[in-house]
């Protein structure tokens, strides 16, 4: 379906739209297609009202009033269109109409062949006016108003009375001098303008340049569409109006607004999901390509590491070349005999022993038995009760890199001792250790 079909219903009769062209129709055809009815009556009963109480009872309360009043021939059945809670209550824009007609459009709407959703023009001119603005909209020869502010909601209705240009003005100046404190406060900005159904242009511009005086700027136009019907142009804004407010203030069941929502949703949803699919399969052989690299850096990687490992067991695996070994060998005896230089140690002696400590003898002890590493051997005699001295002395060779083992003293004399000094494993030279 390239073309929403809009029916409107006056009291003149129905009329098709779709495309750019009107046609005019049986009352209640047979349909074979999707189609959004506006029933724009005179005899449809529109206004804002308050009460005190619970909201849940909005519609129970209006009905009331309204076949007490006797405002709809018969019973009725009431349409809330918009509900706001003000101090002490709440207001409640609605229409009312009569029973009977209100059954035969939600029968004929359950009995077509496709979604058909029945809407009030009174619907059409509140929806997606908020707080802080208005609307005024004309359709043929009659004028409705709708404001909503931090006050509450007003709504004015008024027919021009005659076919003349200046009953079409007075109209105008009715509806703006009616509401004129309201619109004022407003500010021409947050006024709307929109033709509902015309085929008079002078119509609209007069009540254009009325609302203009009254607002002290222009309003906002609404665009508006140009339909052909009968060799006249009509100007309306009912298609969108309708394709926008079928939704919310369609009079059909909850579930059949539901369903022709989804429908509306099918194409673009496929749209959104095809677009989805796309990226994804980008995102898909991106990730790949990613993927591809990551495999190939590590597979390079481990080639680099297991070509390092190889030169490590191959450095690791070679033996030092023969004529090397006696160079080794003569630098290991440089060092050994740097450590036990008897120079170097009779001077760290000396200074360790004081005028305490005599020492006796000492001799260089070759490896023996399981050692594998040389000894000096260092007789010494201490005054008696002179264990401090000993112990500094013991302490002061151990701090110079020697270890210091106790063996059987060579001297029987009171205060003989003997001990085994051994160079501590990676300990400077005794030359280099300062007395």
């Amino acid at each position: 379906m390239s073309h929403e079909h809009i029916y409107r219903v006056a009291s003149s009769g129905w009329l098709h739209c779709n495309g750019h062209q009107v046609q005019d129709v049986p009352a209640w055809p047979q349909l074979d297609h999707s189609a959004l009815v506006v029933l724009d009556l005179d005899d449809i009963f529109t206004d804002v009202w308050r009460f005190e109480g619970k909201t849940d009872y909005a519609a129970a309360l209006v009905e009331k009033r309204v076949r007490t009043q006797g405002l709809v021939e018969g019973a009725a059945h009431v349409v809330v269109h918009k509900l706001v809670k003000v101090p002490g209550g709440f207001q409640v824009y609605f229409s009312a109409l009569s029973l009977e007609l209100w059954q035969r459009c939600t029968q004929w709407a359950a009995e077509q062949a496709d979604h058909c959703l029945v809407m009030t023009a009174a619907g059409l001119l509140c929806h997606g006016v908020k707080a802080g603005s208005a609307r005024i909209v004309l359709s043929q020869r009659r004028l409705m108003c709708f404001a909503q502010s931090d006050e509450g909601m007003v709504f004015g209705s008024t027919q021009a009375l005659g076919s003349g240009a200046s009953a079409i003005a007075s109209a105008a100046q009715v509806i703006t001098g009616n509401y004129s404190a309201v619109l004022s406060r407003l500010g021409a900005d947050a006024v709307e303008w929109g033709t509902l159904w015309s085929t008079q242009p002078a119509d609209v511009d007069t009540c254009v340049g009325v609302v203009r005086n009254a607002l002290g700027g222009a309003p906002q136009v609404l665009g508006t569409t140009e339909l052909l019907f009968a060799g006249e142009r009509v100007h309306t804004v009912l298609p969108t109006l309708a394709r926008d407010a079928a939704g919310r203030h369609a009079l059909n069941p909850l579930l059949e607004r539901v369903a022709w929502r989804s429908e509306r949703w099918v194409a673009p949803i496929a749209v959104l999901t095809a677009v989805v699919g796309l990226v994804l399969a980008i995102a898909g052989v991106l990730l790949g390509q990613m993927a591809d690299q990551q495999r190939e850096s590590g597979r390079a990687q481990r080639s680099e590491l297991a070509a390092l490992n190889e030169r490590i067991q191959a450095v690791s695996t070679v033996d030092a070349p023969q004529k090397l070994l006696p160079v080794a060998e003569f630098s290991k005896a440089l060092d050994e005999g740097a450590r036990h230089d008897p120079v170097a140690f009779m001077a760290l002696l000396k200074s360790a022993s004081g005028r305490d400590i005599r020492i006796q003898r000492v001799r260089l002890e070759p490896p023996s038995g399981l050692a594998r590493v040389r000894a000096f051997r260092v007789d010494g005699v201490a005054p008696l009760g002179a264990s401090a001295s000993v112990t500094r002395w013991v302490s002061e060779l151990a701090a110079a890199g020697w270890t210091l083992k106790a063996v059987e003293p060579t001297y029987s004399v009171p205060g003989a001792f003997s001990y085994e000094l051994v160079a501590t494993s990676g300990a400077s030279a005794p030359g280099t250790v300062k007395p």
